[in-house]
């Protein structure tokens, strides 16, 4: 009899505590930190979602947003962050890239990140500008060919996933071409727009609005499906090339955040990507919502970081800290 009342006394006990914990988080503004500047793929993912989040929990979600190198800056200020929940980060394509091309990290990308939840992919596409008679996927391959070395394409930056996908395109399609770098997407995009540049590997949030002028034309995507906002595109794969590479962003957290406020996060991720004024929100700016467990999460940023770091060895690309 004892040992029965113990055991309940303990279980109601258990609930009151939890129940106190529950109220207990949040009680402070939230500090996400932003890898790359207003505007760009991240910051949007991160304030559509994080308006949302904010009225769920009660409390003010504030964007620190940590532009430079390739998000390093943003990933090395929230990793050195307290556990507590308090502070989250957009861990995005960059994230894993940054580790392998050899970059000097204050911070080690498997072990200093609690990887809570996917929020969105955003696909790429290869653009050209419009004196570029290419059409199609082939017929780019056979332009460039003809170039024999000086088709130019615009990047992102060295070491972006845009400059190695276009590596990886190169080598399975046997084309050369020539590299040249930028500080964004929005400055590539805006040279391949000038005709400075022949084309580009850029992410369709930058590029649709030059899309949709006229300005530019896209010749495939780099996305396991075809992009709605973009439906007449092909993808890479149904021209007949193995080359898939979108964009991606989610929320993470310091390594040690307790698994209570991963959870409540995660579902919260969950609910929020699902609402339909969201939903739009994200696919309007040619975002593909997408939500995942901690644990599916992590398992992507693994996958990239193995995927990633033989195009990078084989196409001898360095960064110079």
């Amino acid at each position: 009899m004892f040992g029965t009342r113990r055991i309940a006394t303990l279980a109601v006990l258990a609930l009151v505590v939890g129940s106190a914990w529950a109220q207990s988080y949040p009680t402070k503004p939230i500090r996400w930190v932003i890898d790359f500047p207003p505007g760009g793929p991240s910051d949007t993912l991160a304030r559509v979602v994080g308006e949302r989040l904010s009225v769920a929990l009660g409390q003010p979600v504030v964007y620190d947003n940590r532009p430079g190198a390739n998000g390093v800056i943003a990933y090395g200020i929230a990793a050195k962050a307290p556990a507590d929940g308090y502070t989250l980060a957009i861990l995005s394509t960059p994230f894993p890239l940054n580790a392998a091309l050899g970059r000097k990290l204050t911070y080690d990308t498997l072990k200093d990140f609690t990887p809570i939840s996917l929020i969105a992919n955003y696909p790429n596409l290869l653009a050209v500008h419009p004196s570029v008679p290419a059409r199609s996927i082939q017929e780019f391959i056979a332009y460039a060919k003809s170039k024999t070395g000086a088709m130019t394409y615009a990047s992102s930056g060295t070491g972006s996933v845009q400059h190695l996908a276009m590596e990886l395109f190169r080598r399975v399609a046997g084309f050369e071409a020539l590299h040249v770098p930028y500080a964004g997407s929005a400055p590539a995009v805006a040279n391949l727009v000038g005709g400075h540049v022949q084309s580009s590997i850029t992410v369709l949030l930058t590029a649709m609005p030059h899309l949709r002028a006229g300005r530019i034309r896209a010749i495939g995507i780099l996305s396991a499906n075809r992009s709605n906002q973009l439906a007449d595109v092909p993808t890479f794969m149904e021209s007949g090339i193995s080359v898939v590479a979108p964009g991606w962003g989610g929320m993470g957290a310091p390594a040690g955040v307790p698994r209570r406020i991963v959870n409540l996060l995660n579902a919260e991720v969950a609910r929020i990507v699902n609402l339909a004024e969201v939903r739009e929100r994200i696919e309007s700016v040619g975002g593909e919502p997408r939500r995942s467990t901690p644990e599916e999460f992590a398992t992507l940023i693994r996958s990239e970081l193995d995927r990633w770091r033989p195009v990078i060895q084989q196409a001898g690309v360095r960064i110079d800290d």
